[in-house]
């Protein structure tokens, strides 16, 4: 069994990377560069602070077994982070190519490229025993390069019995209506992305829901999208289907 390495970090050392480095941030990091242009640094902060926090055992665990079984299409552990002596993060891979799917300018036919190529990731998922969850646009890197698509922000995905840390709007609303996250929940929030990306550009997908409740007829998609686009409001209803895979590749 591989083991992850770990580096450890001076407070001079941190407060120069979250200083000078920081690339992107979420609810619960903030993402950093550093002196390798080929990955970053996740480091877990108090929410809407730069103030590090420790990071939790959950994920500690989700980012080992990654490490250990290397996923494909996704963004890799490299190395935990700490600093006097406790976690407070990961090193990852990147690729300076990649950019977020939210911030890329896109043909509808390179949309649909990447659709098809993010749900075959999430049905690869399914073979690993793994359940991304977060399925949006700005945790979906593209390489307009290669054509390629990964998933990153790992340590927030269902890993075997391992859960997920943190639901969004779209899962929160699938959940509580089906009260697990299983295989058809990546398909649910999936078609969410189809959406968002196909028919209401920029919505959340609390517009989307909202907008699917009043009904409206979508003429522009086969008859089968629209039959799984219906269930998006009932999720008990909601069979598991991609719509994506009733849009041919162009």
């Amino acid at each position: 069994m591989r083991r992850l390495p770990n580096i450890e970090l001076s407070d001079q050392e941190l407060s120069k990377i979250i200083s000078d480095g920081k690339f992107d941030y979420g609810g619960e990091a903030i993402v950093c560069r550093n002196n390798n242009p080929h990955s970053l640094y996740k480091i877990f902060t108090h929410p809407e602070t730069d103030v590090v926090a420790m990071m939790s055992d959950n994920k500690l665990k989700k980012i080992s077994w990654i490490y250990q079984h290397q996923l494909e299409d996704t963004v890799l552990p490299l190395a935990t982070l700490s600093n006097r002596r406790t976690l407070i993060g990961y090193e990852m891979t990147f690729d300076p190519e990649d950019e977020a799917l939210i911030n890329a300018i896109l043909t509808e036919r390179e949309k649909i490229h990447f659709l098809h190529s993010s749900a075959d990731i999430l049905r690869y998922y399914e073979t690993r025993d793994v359940t991304y969850g977060d399925v949006k646009d700005d945790n979906i890197l593209i390489n307009k390069k290669t054509g390629k698509a990964k998933f990153c922000d790992i340590d927030n995905m269902r890993v075997e019995t391992l859960p997920i840390d943190i639901m969004g709007y779209g899962l929160s609303d699938y959940f509580d209506v089906v009260p697990v996250i299983d295989q058809k929940a990546d398909a649910y929030m999936h078609n969410l992305l189809f959406l968002e990306q196909l028919k209401y550009n920029n919505l959340s997908h609390r517009a989307i829901l909202n907008r699917l409740r009043t009904k409206p007829i979508m003429p522009e998609f086969p008859e089968e999208v629209e039959r799984i686009i219906s269930t998006l409001i009932e999720p008990e209803k909601f069979n598991g289907e991609y719509a994506i895979q009733y849009i041919k590749r162009r």
